[in-house]
């Protein structure tokens, strides 16, 4: 099967001829490239060239576009991020232009268009590259920061937290700004054909608990999601993406129509298994990523073992791990790709 039929097929709920293999390469994508992220993350060209050499050399099931995922809408709106040409570490932003004791008016940041001042633009023109060139064979995301992420960056997380609290309407009132710049870039992602990935990483348990999960994440991050499948139905379905405790929040993630929940090794899978049966979302099973980069194998061998027992039986699975560093030997990640495929094949035999 190509990779596109297999994950069309385990969506539907229906036997793919195995599970899926998904790890998350973002600036190891730049690596194969001998670039550093932050040349890579402002360039569209290098950026497609990034995703498609990593596809080549990796063969996974699915391929995300992006390097500083959690940074582009963030700097639309306002926020600093450093940008180090000779690093191998990610940008990452600086700084937070809604901070403060007080909230200002939400309304103040204008909504960027494509063009000078933002990436916008330029991440939708690396997408409509790499679905070009591979999209024939392979869903091509783009990752995006989630409305409530993006409303931390603005506001910082423990001055959003104290909003949450204090002053709720406030807080709502820039959800519903960060959702619109969402919903604006969602539809120029998905208008160059590719899915949306919503990177929620602000919203991980224990970060905040499940009731701030409820109503500050899931209502916002639901609309951006019912958007693209009413608006563009022939894309990749949308999704949340976060790490963490996800188990407890699996009817959090059902509610807002998430194609796609990820857990680590060690989440509650009888759960998960439980709540996920008949429905059209895929569980990822993670594992470590710095095990891959040191070449810890068996750490790794028992994390992907677990995740083989615990998925037995389930045919919407597929195996996964945290963004792979930067300096992560390319052969070590073709390992870890055949010994998921190995436990795979093993588990689901027995």
């Amino acid at each position: 099967m190509k990779p596109i039929e297999r994950l069309t097929a385990i969506l539907a709920g229906e036997a793919a001829d195995r599970w899926p293999f998904v790890p998350s390469i973002y600036e190891h994508g730049a690596a194969l490239l001998g670039r550093t992220p932050a040349e890579v993350s402002c360039d569209a060209g290098l950026m497609a060239d990034a995703a498609i050499a990593a596809f080549r050399a990796y063969q996974h099931d699915l391929v995300t576009v992006g390097i500083d995922i959690y940074n582009i809408e963030a700097q639309a709106f306002g926020c600093s991020v450093s940008h180090d040409e000779t690093a191998v570490s990610i940008p990452g932003v600086t700084s937070h232009p809604l901070a403060g004791p007080e909230m200002p008016d939400p309304a103040s940041p204008a909504i960027p268009q494509p063009g000078e001042g933002n990436r916008l633009g330029l991440i939708a023109e690396a997408c409509r590259r790499v679905r070009q060139a591979i999209g024939g064979e392979v869903w091509v995301y783009a990752c995006t920061g989630g409305p409530f992420s993006q409303a931390v960056e603005l506001r910082g997380f423990n001055d959003f937290i104290v909003d949450i609290v204090t002053n709720p309407d406030a807080a709502h009132r820039l959800m519903a700004r960060t959702t619109q710049l969402s919903i604006e870039h969602a539809e120029r992602l998905s208008r160059v054909g590719v899915g949306v990935y919503l990177y929620e990483s602000w919203a991980t348990i224990p970060l905040i608990d499940p009731s701030i999960f409820g109503a500050f994440v899931v209502p916002y991050n639901r609309q951006v999601i019912q958007f693209v499948r009413r608006q563009f139905p022939a894309t990749p379905p949308p999704a949340i993406v976060m790490g963490g405790n996800v188990s407890i929040l699996i009817d959090f993630f059902l509610e807002a129509e998430s194609s796609l929940v990820v857990c680590d090794f060690n989440a509650d899978f009888d759960l998960i298994r439980s709540r996920t049966a008949g429905r059209p979302i895929i569980v990822r099973g993670c594992v470590d990523p710095k095990q891959i980069e040191r070449g810890d194998w068996p750490p790794l061998s028992h994390a992907i073992g677990t995740l083989a027992a615990k998925a037995k039986g389930m045919s919407n699975f597929l195996w996964g791990c945290g963004c792979v560093p930067y300096h992560t030997p390319s052969e070590h990640v073709l390992r870890f790709k055949q010994m998921c495929l190995d436990a795979g094949r093993a588990a689901r035999v027995l």
